[in-house]
């Protein structure tokens, strides 16, 4: 057992994890107004999403390699300190194409403190490392329930620079407990025999055995970005549900994943991440299809709130034991696989949104039929998987 395991410090590192829900839920209800204050249209606000997402996947890429060959405490000391000044150079932004360019660079170098974190888990639990990954996502995911709510409260009393401040303050806190309390798991030797950059990605590539995993992962990733992408359509268009109901149901799925990784830390150590990884596969497919039979007959709000509750509790069952197994089959690489991992997960979610307006019919059907064949085809790859020990160690 690595000495460093239980000496982890498992909620500062769901901090560093909260980064991208924290810079992207809590300013989302002030988008109207920063756009009014720019004198801009709101889709140009609305591109400092885009531009977020899409400029911390190209950071995942670069800060995974770097993570496993210079050590994960540098760039998470890096990345925050990075994030820190960028939210605070946003909060004093004077025009919105600035505002743009500083996004950027806020994705960009919370990435670097971001990715360090999945690689930690898996350097300091090995085989458990699911275990470890679904502990951290239970403390996080209060990221996205809380992160709407606290900017709404800030606007009630400031305008939407105070949420940027607040971010900046966040950061630097988090930084200095960063300091104080995070240590290096990346093993000295592994330090000593540093690799080139490129030599990662080579090896991560280069190893079969990964690749149904990461496609099992991709397709988890394919059905939920599409319950995301969809669900205000489904509860407020559709059902016509209020503002209200919608962010009350919205937070009881969102308390689903918060069950689902509880119950993983709580079995997967006896039964494995490949077996949760099935039974998650299993049960989520019975309600996709229970989900699709409901939009087909109209049977209601209720139903559909329920087949998404177990839907997108098993989504994250899926998704954590998927990217565990392939992170375990590299202890010198962990950075760099989960930087392969999550680059390919937001590209994935890209995929859903032009998927969709190809489909879309003008009533939840297709949405329901796109979760159910995501899922299909995850299970139909699980053949693929070679009988073999999980993990290297």
């Amino acid at each position: 057992m690595h000495p460093l395991r239980h000496k982890l410090p498992l909620p500062l590192m769901a901090a560093i994890s909260a980064l991208p829900p924290l810079a992207i839920d809590m300013y989302l209800p002030a988008i109207p107004g920063m756009a009014e204050s720019y004198g801009t249209e709101i889709s140009t606000v609305q591109y400092s999403l885009s531009v977020f997402l899409v400029s911390f996947g190209f950071g995942m890429m670069l800060f995974g390699p770097l993570s496993d060959r210079y050590g994960r405490r540098p760039l998470a000391v890096f990345g925050m300190l990075g994030f820190a000044a960028f939210s605070l150079a946003l909060a004093l932004s004077p025009t919105a194409e600035i505002f743009l360019i500083l996004r950027v660079f806020q994705g960009f170098l919370g990435s670097a403190a971001t990715i360090t974190i999945p690689a930690m888990i898996r350097d300091c639990f090995g085989k458990d490392t699911a275990k470890g990954m679904s502990t951290v996502t239970m403390i996080m995911l209060t990221a996205p329930l809380v992160s709407p709510l606290i900017g709404s409260a800030l606007l009630t009393w400031f305008d939407w620079h105070s949420i940027f401040f607040l971010l900046a303050i966040y950061a630097a806190i988090v930084l200095m407990l960063i300091i104080w309390k995070l240590p290096e798991t990346l093993a000295a030797e592994s330090l000593q025999n540093r690799q080139p950059v490129l030599n990662s990605y080579k090896v991560i590539l280069g190893t079969p055995v990964i690749y149904p995993y990461l496609a099992t992962f991709l397709m988890s990733s394919m059905a939920f970005f599409t319950y995301l992408t969809s669900v205000p359509f489904i509860y407020i268009t559709w059902f016509g549900v209020s503002a209200t109901k919608f962010g009350f149901l919205f937070t009881t799925n969102a308390g689903a994943l918060i069950l689902a990784n509880f119950i993983n830390v709580r079995v997967v150590s006896r039964i494995g991440p490949r077996r949760m990884m099935h039974l998650g596969l299993g049960i989520g497919s019975f309600f996709a299809l229970c989900l699709l039979l409901a939009t087909l007959l109209g049977l209601g709000l209720y139903w559909t709130v329920v087949c998404f509750f177990m839907i997108v509790g098993c989504l994250g069952i899926i998704s954590v034991n998927a990217e565990s197994l392939v992170l375990i089959r590299f202890p010198n690489q962990a950075s760099t696989a989960s930087a392969v991992a999550r680059t390919l997960r937001f590209s994935t979610g890209a995929l859903v949104g032009p998927i969709l307006a190809l489909i879309y019919t003008g009533t939840p059907v297709p949405i329901a039929g796109l979760i159910l064949g995501s899922l299909c085809a995850a299970i139909a790859i699980q053949p693929l998987i070679k009988p073999e020990p999980e993990t290297r160690e």
